[in-house]
Protein backbone atom coordinates (compact mmCIF):
# COMPACT_ATOMS: atom_id res chain seq x y z
CA UNK A 1 0.00 0.00 0.00
CA UNK A 2 1.41 3.36 -0.87
CA UNK A 3 2.05 6.04 1.75
CA UNK A 4 -0.28 9.40 0.84
CA UNK A 5 2.28 11.58 1.92
CA UNK A 6 -0.29 14.31 1.65
CA UNK A 7 -2.06 13.06 4.64
CA UNK A 8 1.36 13.08 6.46
CA UNK A 9 1.86 16.82 5.54
CA UNK A 10 -0.98 19.87 5.22
CA UNK A 11 1.33 20.99 2.55
CA UNK A 12 0.47 19.38 -0.47
CA UNK A 13 3.19 21.15 -2.53
CA UNK A 14 5.65 20.09 0.10
CA UNK A 15 4.51 16.60 0.12
CA UNK A 16 5.23 16.70 -3.89
CA UNK A 17 8.32 18.28 -3.39
CA UNK A 18 9.86 15.86 -0.63
CA UNK A 19 8.45 12.64 -3.31
CA UNK A 20 10.42 14.58 -6.00
CA UNK A 21 13.58 14.92 -4.17
CA UNK A 22 13.38 10.91 -3.45
CA UNK A 23 12.81 10.23 -7.34
CA UNK A 24 15.91 12.39 -8.34
CA UNK A 25 18.25 11.36 -5.36
CA UNK A 26 17.71 7.87 -6.92
CA UNK A 27 17.57 8.77 -10.58
CA UNK A 28 21.34 6.11 -10.97
CA UNK A 29 18.78 3.53 -9.67
CA UNK A 30 18.05 2.06 -13.55
CA UNK A 31 14.50 0.19 -12.60
CA UNK A 32 11.74 1.21 -10.02
CA UNK A 33 11.84 -3.13 -9.30
CA UNK A 34 15.33 -1.79 -8.07
CA UNK A 35 14.13 0.30 -5.54
CA UNK A 36 13.79 -1.03 -2.40
CA UNK A 37 10.72 -2.30 -0.70
CA UNK A 38 10.99 0.98 1.67
CA UNK A 39 11.57 3.18 -1.31
CA UNK A 40 8.35 1.62 -3.34
CA UNK A 41 6.07 2.72 -0.93
CA UNK A 42 7.31 6.16 -0.79
CA UNK A 43 7.52 7.07 -4.70
CA UNK A 44 4.95 5.77 -7.58
CA UNK A 45 6.34 3.76 -10.16
CA UNK A 46 5.03 6.52 -12.46
CA UNK A 47 6.91 9.37 -10.61
CA UNK A 48 10.37 7.18 -10.95
CA UNK A 49 9.68 6.76 -14.94
CA UNK A 50 9.04 10.19 -14.96
CA UNK A 51 12.70 11.68 -13.52
CA UNK A 52 14.29 8.60 -16.07
CA UNK A 53 12.45 10.49 -18.72
CA UNK A 54 14.08 13.80 -17.76
CA UNK A 55 17.50 12.26 -17.66
CA UNK A 56 17.49 11.14 -20.68
CA UNK A 57 15.53 14.13 -21.98
CA UNK A 58 18.57 16.21 -20.28
CA UNK A 59 21.18 14.30 -21.90
CA UNK A 60 19.38 14.63 -25.62
CA UNK A 61 19.08 18.73 -24.79
CA UNK A 62 22.89 18.88 -24.37
CA UNK A 63 24.04 17.15 -27.02
CA UNK A 64 21.25 18.52 -29.23
CA UNK A 65 22.95 22.25 -28.46
CA UNK A 66 26.42 20.99 -29.10
CA UNK A 67 25.15 20.20 -32.76
CA UNK A 68 22.29 22.61 -33.15
CA UNK A 69 22.51 22.22 -37.22
CA UNK A 70 22.17 18.31 -37.08
CA UNK A 71 19.37 16.21 -36.78
CA UNK A 72 20.44 13.91 -33.75
CA UNK A 73 19.72 10.00 -33.53
CA UNK A 74 19.62 8.99 -29.81
CA UNK A 75 20.04 5.09 -29.05
CA UNK A 76 17.35 4.32 -26.79
CA UNK A 77 17.79 0.51 -26.37
CA UNK A 78 17.40 -0.79 -30.06
CA UNK A 79 16.10 2.16 -31.17
CA UNK A 80 17.42 4.80 -32.55
CA UNK A 81 15.09 8.22 -31.67
CA UNK A 82 14.88 12.22 -33.26
CA UNK A 83 12.78 14.44 -30.98
CA UNK A 84 11.56 17.82 -31.89
CA UNK A 85 11.72 19.48 -34.77
CA UNK A 86 14.65 16.29 -35.78
CA UNK A 87 11.23 14.06 -35.40
CA UNK A 88 9.45 16.05 -37.81
CA UNK A 89 12.35 15.87 -40.46
CA UNK A 90 12.82 12.22 -39.99
CA UNK A 91 9.19 11.50 -40.01
CA UNK A 92 8.37 13.51 -43.51
CA UNK A 93 11.57 12.49 -45.41
CA UNK A 94 11.84 8.68 -43.79
CA UNK A 95 7.77 8.02 -43.48
CA UNK A 96 7.85 6.87 -40.25
CA UNK A 97 5.18 7.44 -37.34
CA UNK A 98 5.82 11.03 -35.24
CA UNK A 99 4.56 10.10 -32.09
CA UNK A 100 3.52 12.70 -29.29
CA UNK A 101 4.21 11.88 -25.44
CA UNK A 102 4.47 14.02 -22.72
CA UNK A 103 4.73 17.10 -24.78
CA UNK A 104 7.66 15.76 -26.65
CA UNK A 105 7.55 14.82 -30.40
CA UNK A 106 9.10 11.44 -31.22
CA UNK A 107 10.29 9.46 -34.51
CA UNK A 108 12.20 6.30 -33.99
CA UNK A 109 13.13 2.92 -35.78
CA UNK A 110 15.32 -0.37 -34.88
CA UNK A 111 19.30 0.26 -34.28
CA UNK A 112 19.59 -2.03 -36.96
CA UNK A 113 18.16 -0.26 -39.46
CA UNK A 114 20.84 2.81 -39.63
CA UNK A 115 22.18 1.41 -42.77
CA UNK A 116 18.75 1.91 -44.83
CA UNK A 117 17.55 5.32 -43.18
CA UNK A 118 20.52 7.17 -42.79
CA UNK A 119 21.48 7.65 -46.40
CA UNK A 120 17.93 8.98 -47.29
CA UNK A 121 18.54 11.62 -43.94
CA UNK A 122 21.91 12.48 -46.01
CA UNK A 123 20.47 12.50 -49.64
CA UNK A 124 17.86 14.97 -48.50
CA UNK A 125 20.46 17.50 -47.54
CA UNK A 126 21.09 16.94 -43.59
CA UNK A 127 23.71 16.71 -41.46
CA UNK A 128 23.21 14.13 -39.34
CA UNK A 129 24.59 13.07 -35.27
CA UNK A 130 24.53 9.68 -34.06
CA UNK A 131 24.34 9.33 -30.21
CA UNK A 132 25.29 5.90 -28.90
CA UNK A 133 24.76 3.83 -25.90
CA UNK A 134 29.10 4.61 -25.23
CA UNK A 135 28.74 1.33 -21.93
CA UNK A 136 26.73 -1.93 -21.82
CA UNK A 137 23.61 -1.21 -20.09
CA UNK A 138 23.63 -4.74 -18.21
CA UNK A 139 27.07 -3.71 -16.48
CA UNK A 140 25.10 -0.33 -15.04
CA UNK A 141 23.02 0.20 -12.39
CA UNK A 142 22.20 4.13 -13.43
CA UNK A 143 21.81 5.70 -16.84
CA UNK A 144 23.38 4.41 -19.88
CA UNK A 145 26.18 7.03 -20.87
CA UNK A 146 25.68 8.32 -24.25
CA UNK A 147 27.82 10.84 -26.67
CA UNK A 148 28.23 11.85 -30.44
CA UNK A 149 30.15 8.50 -32.28
CA UNK A 150 29.65 9.74 -35.89
CA UNK A 151 28.71 13.23 -37.67
CA UNK A 152 27.58 13.05 -41.03
CA UNK A 153 27.66 15.44 -43.70
CA UNK A 154 26.15 15.52 -46.99
CA UNK A 155 29.06 15.80 -49.51
CA UNK A 156 29.22 19.26 -51.34
CA UNK A 157 29.06 18.99 -55.33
Amino acid sequence: MKIDICKVTSNPDFARMAAEYLAYSLQDVKTYQNLTPKEREIISEEMFNSIQHLDTRQMFTELKQKHPDAILLFRIGDFYEARDKDAEVCSSILGITLTVRTNDKLAGFPHHALDTYLPKLIRAGHRVAICDQLEDPKMTKKLVKRGITELVSPRLT
